[in-house]
Parts: structure tokens; sequence; C-alpha cells
């Protein structure tokens, strides 16, 4: 199943903060500085990013949010339903 989502964080470290981007950038493209929209990830895609995200970042000083969104919630600037946050 393919899904869409949006990714925000902020990391306080320009190494880690640079290697999540480098990451990031392989599944979708930023739209702002610390976002990323995923259009066309699969499930088993989103969880490997997951894992391998939570890898880089440190939970003590770091914050990483996975928004499953639809498209025009992007664009459009529908809200986000909030219950459905993955945080790591």
């Amino acid at each position: 199943m393919i899904v869409k989502y949006l990714v925000a964080y902020d990391v306080s470290d320009t190494g880690r903060r640079s290697k999540l981007s480098r990451l990031l950038s392989k599944y979708g493209y930023r739209i702002q500085l610390s976002v990323f929209y995923l259009p066309d990830i699969s499930r088993g895609e989103l969880d490997r990013l997951y894992m391998e995200a939570k890898r880089l970042v440190n939970p003590r000083q770091d914050r990483v949010f996975f928004y499953p969104v639809e498209e025009i919630e992007v664009f459009e600037g529908y809200p986000i339903e909030f219950w459905n946050i993955e945080i790591i």
C-alpha cells in the first residue's frame, strides 16, 4: 500500500541533521527547511525509514514527527489530524 507522509524534524546537531536530511531526500522532497513530503512511500519503506531515522537522532535532544497526510492537506493547508502523528 502506498501512503503519503509529511516528516518534520528539529535536530540540534548539524551532523545528525544533515544525515537525516540526506536520508529523507531519498524518499521524498523538501518543502521547507526541516520538512519533507513523501508522496509515494510503501508501508515497508516507511518502516525502514522510521528505523533508520531513529538510529540517527538523539531522543533526548531531537524530535522527528511523521504525519500521515492526504495530498491536498499539504498543498491547500488543510489541518493535519493530530491523533495520527508518530513521534520518535
